[in-house]
């Protein structure tokens, strides 16, 4: 059985190198008896000028377009030759049988077929070795998501018409509509690290994400009316977030219409009916 790990990076200074390349060493440290495939697919088109090198058995892929957080993750994907994908930011540490003790529940549950890691490194005593559920930031974690490839396959691979941000809400989504379990498993940690800690990178970071920013064409004159409420005055700040705002719900439906669309796909998954939620998301 074969775990492909998939990680974006941004390797420009040494601390950004640095980061990556703890990444990957708690990665391997992490999972003795794993057979692990690290496929890196890096945003600096002039890395392999750069003067950086990352370990050989690591498989470095510099795509020649710009940085869209879907597309780089389908091209690591579509390289990966595991039974399980893992799709990983490069600030997170790996700690001891992460992956085994996802193994573990996928093999228990069969109907299971996507998967977070805890962020709670410290909680050792939870109440349940792992939790059903589609909610972001609770049960999904966007920074490392492991799932079966051949559900990857089956469901289409990642939306790719958005930047970075909502590939989160959009993931969850696409698992409730193809009524595809999704458990956050609490006895795997795996730690992403806060801002503070990889403060001395943020420069060379909001570097790149201007260069984002400059690249997305929003017409701020043709907003929906669901964006301008109060409480959406912190999107208004940032045309990138915005503009995929906007994208997730044109694809999804408004913010009402789709409040009222979940509360139907939840209620049919209680009723082990989601295989009805094609028709109703």
């Amino acid at each position: 059985m074969q775990l492909s790990v998939v990680i974006l990076s941004y390797t420009t200074t040494e601390g950004l190198f640095k980061m990556t390349s703890n990444c990957i060493s708690s990665l391997i440290e992490s999972e003795k008896d794993i057979d692990l495939e690290i496929i890196l697919v890096e945003s600096n088109k002039n890395y392999n000028e750069s003067g950086f090198i990352y370990p050989e058995f690591v498989k470095v892929i510099v795509p020649d377009s710009n940085f869209n957080f879907h597309k780089f993750l389908n091209i690591g994907i579509k390289e990966a030759k595991g039974q399980f994908v893992a799709l990983c930011n490069n600030d997170l540490i790996f700690y001891e049988n992460w992956f085994s003790a996802i193994h573990k529940v996928s093999k228990n549950n069969k109907k299971i077929k996507s998967f977070s890691p805890s962020g709670n490194i410290n909680d050792l005593d939870f109440a349940n070795e792992f939790e059903l559920g589609y909610k972001v930031r609770t049960h999904i974690q966007g920074w490392c998501l492991v799932i079966y490839k051949d559900v990857l396959k089956r469901i289409g691979y990642l939306d790719e018409t958005f930047n970075f941000g909502y590939a989160d809400n959009d993931y969850a989504m696409t698992l409730k509509k193809h009524n595809i379990k999704h458990a956050l498993v609490n006895s795997s940690k795996v730690e992403h690290l806060e801002r503070e800690k990889v403060k001395k990178n943020r420069e060379d970071l909001s570097e790149g994400y201007k260069k984002l920013q400059e690249s997305v064409d929003l017409d701020i004159s043709k907003l929906p009316s669901y964006v301008l409420t109060e409480g959406n005055k912190y999107l208004l700040e940032d045309k990138k977030v915005l503009d995929d705002y906007v994208k997730y719900h044109t694809k999804w439906g408004n913010p009402k219409l789709l409040y009222r669309k979940n509360k139907i796909a939840d209620l049919l998954i209680i009723w082990n009916l989601g295989f009805l939620n094609r028709i109703v998301l």
